[in-house]
């Protein structure tokens, strides 16, 4: 008698799970994401590295930095790649969900009171307030992020000169950002290099 196979599922249960959880973990943070998804990071770190432990500071550290270096909407970028490396393609669907609904909604509640209040000095002040707010966050997310790498010295160097170039010179953030991963490449390879050079004297 012949037998059938029954075909695996794509995604896993635990994949369903962690997928729901990161859905849960986006749409609190990016609920109150007034500036855009930079200002969800810090609630996003806590939640993904400390309390739920889905991946570790380093791991979520490089997919900040790859989510702000690649176009488009930065809060997608750090969606698709946190819920791809955790819990696969139904991650990052659940991940751009919980970054778009907050986003999408608030453009309506916004609008709406907009029409109403068009000159409430209560809707200026609020405006005001969270925008004094969101760059406190983004400043923190910037100071985490050095701290983070205080003893590699060529992160600090790649930093300073991050914040320095469009600051002092008219190039702007995209040539910067070609500019430093140019940099990380040849650094790499020197340091390789430098690695087999040291094995062959050692052997």
């Amino acid at each position: 008698m012949a037998t059938t196979s029954v075909p695996e599922p794509r995604v896993s249960v635990s994949d369903y799970q962690k997928g729901f959880l990161i859905l849960r973990i986006y749409l609190k943070a990016m609920a109150f994401a007034f500036t855009g998804g930079m200002a969800a990071t810090p609630q996003l770190m806590y939640d993904i590295t400390q309390k739920h432990k889905l991946l570790t500071e380093d791991e979520y550290t490089e997919i900040i930095a790859l989510s702000n270096s690649l176009p488009g909407i930065i809060g997608v970028n750090n969606g698709y790649f946190t819920g791809k490396r955790i819990a696969g393609n139904f991650g990052a669907a659940m991940a751009i969900a919980g970054t778009v609904l907050p986003a999408f909604l608030s453009m309506i509640i916004v609008a709406i009171l907009f029409r109403q209040l068009p000159e409430s000095r209560i809707m200026r002040g609020a405006i005001n307030g969270i925008r004094a707010v969101s760059i406190a966050v983004l400043a923190q997310t910037g100071v985490n992020i050095i701290l983070k790498n205080k003893s590699a010295r060529f992160s600090r160097v790649m930093i300073v000169a991050a914040l320095l170039i469009p600051l002092l010179t008219p190039i702007g953030a995209f040539y910067t950002i070609l500019f430093c991963g140019a940099c990380g490449i040849l650094y790499l390879r020197f340091a390789d290099r430098s690695a087999g050079s040291q094995r062959k004297e050692e052997a």
